[in-house]
């Protein structure tokens, strides 16, 4: 009888161990796509390009969402303010950012696709890239096309916006992340 107790308080002990033993299967978290979150653009970091006319942009606060969507505000330099929503894909290339200039240099470039559907339809495609807080972003509407201009590539990195067959880095934005 002391023998079935012992083996009985000895399985009753080795039950309770491995039945409150830690899971050993550890959770893989996902990286967040670096793109996600609020950036802001505004003073000497907008755009040459968006400061002129018709744009006249003197801000951007823009929020990338890690479901692919996006909601742009730009704020004219009549306080105007415009939202453009839309989704947007984003696959890395194997080229970095060059521009000695830049203050993302040495880091991944992405491609990135817009496709605004409010307050119009439209498809932008161009690049950026991240370094810690800091974004640079080109990007040009590409659909409906405009005539003699053609998006930036990570091939020829930023400042590849081509009008006429000329590249203007008038359309590289700067900005840091909120």
């Amino acid at each position: 009888m002391k023998k079935m107790l012992y083996v009985l308080s000895l399985v009753t002990v080795l039950f309770l161990v491995n039945g409150c033993k830690k899971d050993s299967t550890t959770e893989v978290e996902t990286p967040k796509d670096p793109i996600v979150g609020v950036w802001v653009s505004e003073g000497a970091n907008v755009a040459y390009g968006l400061k002129l006319a018709p744009f006249k942009v003197k801000k951007i606060v823009a929020t990338f969402n890690e479901n692919k969507s996006y909601t742009v505000v730009q704020t004219d330099s009549a306080d105007v303010n415009t939202t453009f929503t839309g989704t947007y894909t984003n696959p890395v290339s194997t080229f970095t950012d060059t521009v000695s200039a830049s203050f993302t240099v040495g880091a991944k470039i992405y491609n990135i696709v817009a496709s605004q559907a409010t307050p119009s339809v439209v498809t932008a495609t161009g690049i950026y890239a991240i370094s810690s807080t800091n974004m640079s972003y080109e990007v040009i509407q590409t659909s409906p096309a405009l005539t003699g201009v053609s998006a930036p590539t990570a091939e020829k990195g930023f400042g590849s916006t081509a009008i006429g067959g000329t590249a203007y880095a008038i359309y590289v934005q700067k900005y840091v992340k909120q």
